[in-house]
């Protein structure tokens, strides 16, 4: 079966991005040579007639496909071997995964994919390219075969060491990246293949969504136009024009504007009403507009506001894994993105909860945010990255869970199915932000006598500082310093977490970092 047999449109979970018809794929306008050889790249220019044979070559007399391992929304993966090593045994043929692009996908993302893996890739746990091709429009990239086995069948037997090596790995892979100034922007379990039974090998694939940050040395933008043509463009513009009178820029009128128009008024924020001049005005008698328009800080909105351009800022990632800038919008995304999924990664393996946060819209997930670190603190955030944060006055008391102790309920859940003992009732204990959690049986009996934050009695409290119904605000309960000696984990280990969920991007972790935590000392 050749590649060709086995493509269908497909691609990548979790791309928000637009893709547009596109029947062939023009090296040279995506910034990526035309051709794509074992290893690299090769820039000479070749013949039409030579490309065809080239691709003839590669579909039908290089590549044996056994058939598809992966499907998604722009490509499709299949499991293929030379047809030169055929007469070897089977164990011994060497195995390479073929992502086949659909044409649909805009050019500049393939280009991009193309880049990264040449330049970041293969080494450092990041994918690297081996060979490349064309075909009928489509796009095909070839890796070698990274033996893998879902996520959700493997996360929640791995030991304490196993998980510390996880999260090593991933980090190590998020460096190389990082190092480069580019945002992956997809990162999830299903991106970082491994498998703990073929040797416990870990790849980071899946660069279709990534993006360069203002540092970024590869060159994933538009190019700039060449030197010629910027001179000629300036020499234009200054070429001078044809001699005459001089004419000011500005002449003053000679009848003032009137302010008839009642919805320049609304938008400026100024009422209308009669002027004593006979609804004649100056430019110095006008009042100043206002520094905030009418609705700021309510939960309303006014004509000043609707006639605003739409707020443009990068959303791509899969929902679940995006962090508070990315659903804030937020335009001046850097690397933390990634940090942020790499902790949501390492809340799914401590808490053996996963997925943790649903698969819902921006609004949903922000509210499961304050549901987990409070409104106080997402407010701050929000305010730091120049955003207003409205909820309703529920919403508004929410104060913050204890990591620890949220993964420590979902902990025991966990082996309480797995002992069938039901410990915890296999519900996620009226904490509704994991995926497929549900609220408990007795909810309004816990929250009547329990918290009144997590709705859970006094001695299973989630919250940062324990306070049940009817105590003081004196009688809060901090969580205790050395409260952690009995989990298996270790204070370390919820330490990096907090650094790595931190919900201001500016303040949050960075790879390098990371990885010269204490956490990763531990002996376990």
């Amino acid at each position: 079966m050749d590649c060709v047999q086995q493509t269908t449109t497909g691609g990548g979970s979790g791309e928000q991005e637009g893709a547009q018809q596109q029947t062939t794929v023009d090296a040279e306008d995506a910034g990526t040579p035309k051709e794509l050889q074992s290893g690299g790249c090769n820039a000479t220019s070749i013949a039409a007639a030579d490309v065809s044979q080239r691709e003839k070559l590669t579909v039908w007399d290089r590549y044996v496909v056994h058939g598809m391992i992966d499907k998604g929304t722009f490509s499709t993966v299949s499991l293929a071997t030379l047809r030169s090593e055929q007469h070897l045994p089977v164990g011994a043929r060497r195995q390479f995964a073929i992502k086949l692009i659909t044409p649909t996908s805009h050019p500049t993302r393939i280009a991009r994919e193309i880049l990264c893996m040449r330049k970041i890739g293969g080494q450092r746990n990041v994918v690297g390219l081996v060979d490349g091709f064309r075909h009928q429009g489509s796009v095909g990239l070839v890796m070698n075969y990274i033996p893998q086995e879902p996520f959700h069948q493997y996360y929640a037997q791995l030991t304490p060491a196993e998980v510390q090596r996880y999260l090593q790995q991933l980090l190590i892979a998020l460096e190389r990246v990082h190092l480069h100034g580019v945002i992956h922007r997809d990162v999830k379990p299903s991106n970082f293949l491994h498998s703990p039974r073929h040797g416990g090998t870990y790849v980071l694939v899946d660069f279709g969504l990534a993006q360069e940050t203002d540092q970024g040395v590869l060159s994933l933008r538009a190019p700039d136009p060449c030197p010629e043509t910027a001179v000629a463009a300036k020499c234009e513009q200054e070429e001078p024009k044809q001699a005459g009178p001089v004419v000011p820029v500005r002449k003053a009128l000679k009848r003032p504007l009137k302010l008839s128009n009642s919805t320049t008024n609304d938008l400026a924020g100024v009422p209308s009403r009669p002027n004593s001049s006979g609804g004649r005005t100056t430019a110095a008698s006008r009042p100043p507009p206002p520094s905030a328009c009418s609705c700021y800080g309510r939960a309303q909105v006014c004509n000043r506001c609707l006639v605003r351009p739409e707020m443009n800022a990068p959303r791509a990632g899969t929902p679940g894994y995006r962090p508070p800038e990315v659903l804030l919008k937020y335009p001046h995304q850097t690397t933390a993105v990634d940090i942020w999924a790499a902790g949501v990664i390492f809340l799914g393996l401590l808490s053996k909860c996963y997925p943790f946060f649903g698969n819902d819209d921006d609004l949903s997930s922000l509210a499961h945010m304050i549901e987990v670190f409070g409104y106080e603190r997402m407010r701050e955030t929000a305010r730091a990255l120049d955003r207003t944060l409205l909820c309703d006055a529920e919403t508004l008391a929410k104060r913050p869970y204890s990591l620890r102790r949220l993964c420590q309920h979902f902990r025991a859940i966990h082996y309480g199915r797995e002992l069938g003992s039901g410990a915890g009732g296999g519900d996620a204990g009226g904490v509704a932000v994991a995926g497929g959690s549900s609220p408990p049986s007795g909810r309004d009996e816990e929250q009547r006598y329990g918290c009144d934050n997590c709705c859970k009695p006094p001695d299973t409290c989630l919250c940062q500082r324990r306070h049940a119904v009817g105590a003081s605000a004196g009688d809060n309960e901090a969580e205790p310093v050395g409260d952690t000696d009995c989990d298996e984990y270790g204070p370390d280990a919820y330490e990096l977490l907090e650094r790595l969920l931190e919900t201001n991007p500016h303040r949050r972790i960075s790879a390098t970092e990371a990885l010269q935590h204490p956490y990763f000392q531990v002996q376990y």
